[in-house]
């Protein structure tokens, strides 16, 4: 039988971050990696700060000269987009980029993927970083490939900020078209869910205490909804 894959040897790749360390140990760094069959590199997917370390303000210095590095030592690179992880500047002076959970409590800044996926202003800013990248980058011969944000939906998979709710009913309204062909599909005639206003739709939220279970058939859609809006939020906003 022949395999799907036909190589004659395995090719080992590690993440590495070089904004961590000392310029000094980046060359002895890739030799031992090449050492010890290491041939590819990971890096950049959280590294918005050191590329807009103010808004619409790039710079690629630092990256340029550690890419230098990597070309002269023949290591290959896999490059990353650092959406998951936005800049201070970013998520204080946009809140609305922010994610929140069931309450409408926002995730403020200080892990990664603080964000949400449909912001339009996030995703105007990840449109903008990437296509800076992108222009810049791309003379690089040692850059084999790129990588799309980081772990999408990692930290969480759940997003309730107000423009979550305002997607979710576009969403909706993409699938079943009509209130009344929805208020049907989802069974909504049961203890008076039934919708009468677009805008009274919202992402599962706080309900009864001691049940505190929305719409079975409204979660069914709300997992789709995370799902399409994590592939819309890669393939949109990402594309090289």
């Amino acid at each position: 039988m022949r395999h799907s894959i036909e190589m004659e040897k395995l090719t080992l790749g590690v993440c590495y971050y070089p904004e961590h360390w000392d310029r000094a140990l980046w060359k002895d760094d890739l030799q031992r990696m090449k050492q010890y069959g290491i041939e590819v590199i990971r890096l950049a997917e959280f590294s918005w700060a050191l590329m807009e370390p103010e808004e619409g303000k790039y710079d690629f210095s630092f990256w340029d000269e550690f890419l230098a590095l990597a070309a002269e030592e023949n290591m290959k690179v896999v490059f990353c987009t650092p959406t998951a992880t936005p800049p201070a500047w970013l998520s204080e002076k946009y809140p609305e980029t922010l994610n929140a959970d069931g309450d409408g409590n926002l995730m403020y800044h200080g892990m990664r993927c603080q964000h949400n996926l449909t912001s339009p202003k996030y995703l105007e800013f990840c449109e903008k970083i990437t296509r800076r990248m992108a222009e810049h980058f791309n003379k690089y011969d040692c850059i084999i490939g790129w990588q799309l944000d980081n772990e999408v939906n990692c930290e969480t998979n759940e997003y309730y900020s107000k423009s979550d709710h305002e997607a979710f009913r576009a969403f909706l309204k993409e699938r079943f078209g009509t209130l009344d062909n929805l208020n049907e599909k989802m069974g909504t005639i049961f203890w008076s869910q039934t919708y009468t206003d677009w805008d009274q739709i919202h992402l599962a939220r706080r309900s009864t205490v001691g049940t505190g279970i929305a719409n079975p058939h409204m979660q069914l859609e709300q997992v789709r909804f995370i799902s399409h809006s994590a592939v819309h939020y890669l393939h949109c906003r990402h594309q090289l």
